[in-house]
């Protein structure tokens, strides 16, 4: 079984809607598959079976369709060995690269010591290295592997595979990511942002696996957003959506990297907290940032201000307190518009202090519109580390779909 197979069936309208819903469901009865495509049970019945002589489906006894009434169907999934995608993450601290499985499993992975901060030429031909050296020690055969989704901090426009714009690494402005990926390795490639491919692929096989509706919060040197409706990432019209951290919390406020004032990523970010951690010592306050030896240099770090604050310094948990209380104030914005089953936050310095997730979890139970019937979940990343390019993978099956399922 080759990708050049799999590219002409969903050239083929009904297979590839009939595989969309596999995807997106993750598992299905032909009745459900039916239902939510409109074609007949018999056409499904026939293209599945096609499928499964392909080894593209398979039966599997995980799940049984819960829409169903009355005896239980035979449910179905998409073989995760039939093929795999490759996903790329480029971020301030690090770059990898991972084979990923139909599943979301992660097959084979590897990080470099470049990050996006290197030359952009460089690093991408690095990254396309690293990918070949993961196929390599999985032993994967590489005409199963379907593309490749590289994943960016930064606007990103999917249409064109150019970096839009990014305030933390504008080196790569207008960087072709896309052909620089598909003339090193011939494999499809795509591009994604982020924070959208984290929101996925915790939507897909993380926290959110199962639920319709997740936004998705990345708090690290920067912020941002992505939003997942009805099980597909929405990108708005412009593929701009979700961009959280450049909401306008205070219109008085801080300037931001774009231009703009008061944006969520000088409130809430690990930076955020950090440029306020140098301005409290600068005032002369008493902290137990001052103890440190290299204070003068002010090399103060979110883990520097996460340490003191567990240690009881009340300007460090102020700071912490207040850098929940925006992100909060943000997301409430968004629950309150969108009503969403689940918000989860990236597995980071700042959502796993307990101080910082317990008020925007407050946050937002005080400001939902909708009550308790509209408050939802917060929870942090399943997947961890390994979000972000699962889900920059599952956007290869995504896209490949998509062309073709309309």
């Amino acid at each position: 079984m080759s990708r050049t197979t799999l590219f002409s069936i969903v050239r083929q309208k009904n297979f590839a809607s009939i595989l969309n819903v596999l995807h997106l469901e993750q598992v299905a009865s032909r009745a459900r598959i039916s239902a939510l495509t409109g074609i007949s049970r018999s056409t499904v019945s026939n293209i599945i079976n096609k499928l499964e002589k392909l080894q593209i489906v398979e039966y599997t006894n995980a799940y049984r369709d819960r829409s169903s009434v009355g005896r239980p169907g035979v449910s179905l999934r998409l073989n995760p060995k039939a093929f795999y995608a490759i996903g790329v993450e480029i971020n301030v601290y690090t770059s990898r690269a991972m084979l990923v499985g139909l599943d979301g499993g992660v097959i084979a992975k590897q990080d470099i010591g470049l990050n996006g901060r290197a030359d952009p030429d460089q690093l991408l031909a690095t990254l396309a290295e690293t990918a070949e050296q993961v196929i390599s020690k999985s032993g994967t055969d590489r005409e199963r592997i379907i593309g490749l989704g590289v994943s960016f901090m930064g606007l990103t426009d999917h249409t064109k595979g150019i970096v839009v714009r990014s305030t933390s690494l504008p080196a790569w402005n207008q960087i072709n990511m896309v052909e620089g990926f598909q003339k090193r390795l011939a494999l499809p490639a795509y591009v994604e942002n982020n924070a959208n491919a984290m929101t996925l692929g915790e939507a897909r096989f993380g926290v959110g696996r199962g639920k319709d509706n997740v936004l998705g919060v990345t708090i690290d040197e920067g912020l941002g957003g992505g939003i997942v409706i009805n099980k597909r990432l929405y990108m708005g019209s412009h593929a701009a959506a979700g961009e959280l951290g450049h909401m306008s919390i205070v219109p008085a406020g801080a300037i931001c990297h774009c231009g703009n004032k008061g944006c969520l990523r000088t409130l809430a970010s690990e930076s955020a907290v950090e440029a306020n951690a140098i301005r409290i010592i600068k005032t002369g306050v008493k902290t137990l940032l001052r103890d440190r030896p290299d204070v003068d240099q002010m090399n103060i770090t979110v883990q520097d201000v996460i340490a003191a604050a567990r240690r009881g310094d009340t300007c460090c948990k102020d700071i912490i307190v207040d850098a929940g209380r925006y992100l909060g104030t943000g997301l409430v914005n968004l629950v309150n518009v969108l009503s969403p089953e689940l918000v989860v936050l990236s597995k980071d310095s700042l959502p796993t202090f307990e101080l910082f997730f317990e008020e925007v979890k407050r946050t937002i139970a005080e400001g939902a519109y909708a009550g308790k019937l509209g408050i939802p979940d917060l929870a942090i990343s399943a997947l961890g580390e390994d979000a972000v390019c699962v889900g920059a993978a599952s956007v290869v099956m995504d896209r490949l779909l998509a062309r073709h399922e309309m």
